[in-house]
């Protein structure tokens, strides 16, 4: 686990698992504040989410079909963890208590490139087009899942582009029908402008956030989803660490 060198780093929350610290002096808005503010006010939040002892990056998966272009394995992108346990592709989401937030739809892009769906994971809001396109010069398919609900099966040849609209909150798992069993992605959909996905290093921040209350939603799509609330106060910065622990 990466120390957190920071010394004025202090530790005012542990809970299943999530630990929360702040920066700097700790001016923790309550609800009824910010219902009574009439000022808008910003704070920001950073982080870590990591994995415990006891997990590690599961190897290569087999191709079954199509060796000779997209070769005899694939890294398997499900559980990405770097030498100091931080998790890449986690979701954090932060959803607002009490109150609606305008979104912007937006356009989202799922690729196929090297036998392996581009990107990954990514994380969008509800009323955003998903772009669909093979860069592969062999047939794939996407097929889309909602709560084990097929929302759409589309073919794509290398030529062909398709265009969805992503109208619920929720996690869409993406799979190739065409033999291809290790492809797989995922499209987190949420009601919320203000969400992150970790980086190499398990890292993410969220800037421009409105002072209040938040639930906070971190989801990976093999470990699960933690969740805490927490409040953002005007100026103020906090650094949030999320770790799942060993199976």
């Amino acid at each position: 686990m990466r120390a957190l060198k920071v010394a004025r780093l202090s530790r005012n929350v542990l809970l299943a698992g999530l630990s929360v610290f702040t920066l700097g002096a700790s001016h923790l808005l309550t609800a009824a504040a910010v219902e009574a503010g009439t000022a808008l006010e910003f704070g920001r939040i950073a982080g870590y989410v990591s994995v415990a002892a006891g997990y590690q990056r599961p190897k290569p998966l087999p191709v079954f079909k199509n060796r000779t272009f997209c070769g005899p394995a694939v890294a398997n992108e499900t559980l990405l963890i770097d030498a100091d346990g931080g998790l890449q592709n986690a979701a954090v989401i932060l959803h607002p208590r009490g109150r609606k937030t305008a979104l912007r739809p937006g356009v989202l892009v799922l690729d196929n490139q090297q036998c392996a769906f581009v990107p990954h994971v990514q994380i969008g809001v509800v009323g955003s087009e998903l772009l669909l396109k093979n860069s592969d010069p062999i047939l794939h398919t996407v097929h889309a899942r909602q709560n084990r609900k097929t929302l759409f099966n589309v073919g794509l040849p290398k030529w062909r582009q398709v265009i969805k609209s992503l109208e619920r909150p929720g996690v869409i798992r993406i799979d190739c029908d065409v033999l291809h069993t290790w492809m797989s992605a995922a499209i987190v959909v949420t009601d919320t402008p203000y969400f992150a996905l970790t980086d190499v290093t398990g890292g993410f921040k969220i800037d421009d956030l409105p002072a209040g209350e938040y639930e906070m939603e971190v989801w990976h799509e093999r470990l699960g989803t933690k969740s805490m609330r927490l409040v953002v106060s005007n100026g103020m910065s906090r650094f949030v660490e999320v770790v799942y622990s060993s199976k």
